[in-house]
């Protein structure tokens, strides 16, 4: 299966990476790597993940950090939606899905 982040997942990863980087790089990689990791496991998954408002679309929390990643199946293509913490503003279900 082959696996597609958004342009909204990768500025969601680009974001993480500006603030995080200056402050600790140790720190950066132990969450992207929580985050890639993740990700990966997603076509693998016993479960399809937590529902979300939209019946289409389903997300995964990594483990470690705890960040939310909404994904999306079409044909043999994992979108990766979105990748953010929950601290931040809540997500608009409703418009989510852009497949860019």
């Amino acid at each position: 299966m082959k696996i597609h982040l958004t342009l909204l997942a990768l500025n969601d990863l680009q974001d993480l990476r500006e603030y995080l980087e200056p402050r600790s790089p140790s720190g950066l990689a132990n969450v992207i790597s929580d985050i890639e990791s993740t990700i990966k496991n997603i076509p693998g998954s016993i479960t399809r993940g937590l529902r979300t408002p939209r019946d289409d679309v389903w997300e995964k929390i990594s483990p470690s950090y705890k960040y939310r990643i909404p994904y999306y199946f079409h044909d043999d293509v994992l979108y990766v939606l979105r990748v953010y913490h929950p601290s931040r503003k809540p997500l608009d279900y409703k418009v989510i899905l852009q497949l860019e």
